[in-house]
C-alpha cells in the first residue's frame, strides 16, 4: 500500500510538471505572435489613422490650388513679419544705444569746457536705488586727488554734495537732498537765507515763517563755497494759516538718474563769510538776465564797428 501511493505523487508530480511547461511553451508562443504581429498591426491602425492628414498636409504644402497658396503665402508673409519686427526691434535697440552715446558725448564735451582746472571730472557709476539714501558713487578716489569732505558740483557752479567717502579708484558722495543733511539756503524772490534740509529722493525743503512772501519758481542758492550757484527752483509750496512757518520744495534741474558726470573740488569745503556769500549772490543776481550767445549773434560797439569796416572795405572794392 505504501509503494502505491508513492507511485502515484511520482506521477501526479510528473503530470503538473508536463502541464508547466506546455503552458510555458504556449506562452512563449503567443510572446512570439505578439511580438511579430502586434507592431504590424499598431503600424496598420497608425498608418490608417495618420494617411487623411498626411493626404490634407501633402496637399497644402505642395498642390497648386487657391487656397493651400494662400496657407502658403499667408504663413511666408507671418515669418517676414516676424524677421522684419526682430529687425526693426534691433535697429531701434541701436539706435537708442547711438542716441544715447551722443547724449552722453555731448554732456562730456560740454563738461569738459566747463569745468575749471582746478577741480577733476568724474564719473557716476552708482546712483540711488543702487546705493542707500541720495548718494553717488564716482569712479575717481585718492590715486586720482580726490580728498575727503571736498565739494562736488554738477556743471560749473551747482553745489549737489560732499565726498563722504574716498577709496583708492572710487569715492561716495553724500547729496544736500540726503534725509537729514541740512545747508544754509538763500531763496532769491524773498530774498532770505534760511536753512534747508534733504528729504531724500532728489528733494530739498526750506523752512520759511508766515507772512514772508514764498512762490513756486523762486530760486534757490546754496552758498556754501567760493563757487555759488543756484541749486534748483521751488517747485511747491506748502502752507497752513495754523502753522508758524510754510515749506518750499526744490529739486534738482537734472534728475538724479540723468546725473552722468560731476566735478569735484580738490581742496576741503571752507565755511564762507557772510560778506563772501552776500558778494557771491549779488554778483549771481546781477548776472541772471546775462546769457550766453553763439558767435555772431551779439552786437557791441566793437563788433558794430568791425562790422561796419568790413563792409566799407567791400564796397571800396573795383568791380571786376
Amino acid at each position: 500500500m505504501p509503494k502505491y501511493l508513492s507511485t502515484k505523487k511520482g506521477n501526479s508530480r510528473q503530470a503538473s510538471l508536463g502541464k508547466k511547461i506546455q503552458w510555458i511553451l504556449i506562452l512563449g508562443l503567443i510572446a512570439v505572435l505578439l511580438f511579430f504581429v502586434v507592431p504590424r498591426v499598431v503600424s496598420g491602425v497608425v498608418y490608417i489613422l495618420w494617411q487623411p492628414f498626411d493626404i490634407v498636409r501633402v496637399w497644402v504644402s505642395e498642390s497648386n490650388d487657391s487656397f493651400p497658396q494662400y496657407v502658403r503665402d499667408r504663413a511666408a508673409l507671418v515669418e517676414e513679419l516676424r524677421s522684419l519686427k526682430a529687425a526693426a526691434t534691433t535697429d531701434q535697440g541701436n539706435e537708442n544705444t547711438i542716441t544715447k552715446l551722443q547724449f552722453e558725448n555731448n554732456q562730456l564735451r560740454a563738461l569738459l569746457g566747463d569745468v575749471p582746472k582746478e577741480r577733476l571730472l568724474a564719473r557716476v557709476i552708482a546712483r540711488p536705488n543702487e546705493l542707500p539714501y541720495d548718494m553717488i558713487m564716482l569712479d575717481r578716489g585718492q590715486e586720482h586727488g580726490v580728498i575727503l569732505h571736498s565739494p562736488v558740483f554738477l556743471g560749473r557752479d551747482q553745489l549737489i554734495g560732499v565726498v563722504s567717502d574716498v577709496r583708492l579708484t572710487s569715492a561716495l558722495v553724500t547729496l544736500v537732498t540726503t534725509s537729514g543733511f541740512t545747508s544754509t539756503a538763500y531763496v532769491i524772490g524773498p530774498n532770505i537765507y534760511t536753512y534747508a534740509e534733504g528729504m531724500g529722493g532728489g528733494i530739498l525743503r526750506v523752512r520759511i515763517p508766515q507772512g514772508i512772501p514764498l512762490k513756486v519758481d523762486d530760486l534757490v542758492v546754496l552758498p556754501a563755497v567760493s563757487v555759488t550757484g543756484v541749486f534748483g527752483a521751488v517747485t511747491e509750496v506748502t502752507t497752513s494759516p495754523t502753522q508758524p512757518e510754510q515749506y518750499g520744495y526744490v529739486t534738482l534741474q537734472t534728475s538724479l538718474q540723468g546725473i552722468q558726470y560731476v566735478s569735484v573740488g580738490t581742496e576741503v569745503i571752507v565755511p564762507q563769510s557772510h560778506d563772501t556769500a552776500k558778494a557771491q549772490i549779488n554778483a549771481l543776481v546781477q548776472s541772471m538776465l546775462v546769457i550766453d550767445l553763439p558767435p555772431g549773434v551779439l552786437v557791441t560797439p566793437e563788433t558794430a564797428t568791425s562790422t561796419s569796416s568790413s563792409t566799407l572795405a567791400t564796397s571800396t572794392l573795383p568791380s571786376t
